[in-house]
């Protein structure tokens, strides 16, 4: 099994983590261009990695196939699900934040960010024990 995509993707999502912290200590600090610059960052990088390795991994998984109701066919489809709903999302908030002209109508959309960073974290979480039971680490 090739472990060097998983390990690039793995250290993709914990860079993707640190802007995510970062940006949300740029909201607690009232910089909310520079927050959602950042936040348009790791959208982009969470496609990227969608692209390059999560989508063609997920799709390959001969288990998923065979064995849909398996232990880890079931991580990989809620990982699949909560991720790509979250990636979802966050292309939609970061889309409506680069239309408007003023960060001030952010505020109608705090709660879709807060259940777009849930989800993501949950996808996060799932998708690292995922990596543990393909990889063994």
């Amino acid at each position: 099994m090739n472990y060097l995509p998983g390990q690039i993707n793995l250290g993709l999502q914990i860079v993707i983590l640190g802007i995510v912290l970062t940006a949300w200590g740029l909201k607690k600090a009232r910089k909310l261009i520079l927050h959602g610059a950042l936040m348009s960052v790791g959208v982009a990088l969470n496609w990227i990695s969608f692209i390059i390795v999560m989508g063609p991994s997920l799709l390959s998984l001969e288990i998923v196939r065979t064995q849909p109701l398996h232990e880890y066919s079931l991580i990989a489809m809620v990982h699949a699900a909560t991720g790509s709903i979250a990636l979802i999302m966050g292309t939609v908030i970061v889309a409506l934040w680069h239309l408007q002209s003023s960060p001030k109508g952010c505020v109608r959309r705090k709660m879709a960010m807060c259940a777009t960073i849930i989800l993501w974290t949950i996808a996060l979480v799932l998708g690292i024990w995922f990596y543990t039971i393909l990889y063994g680490y």
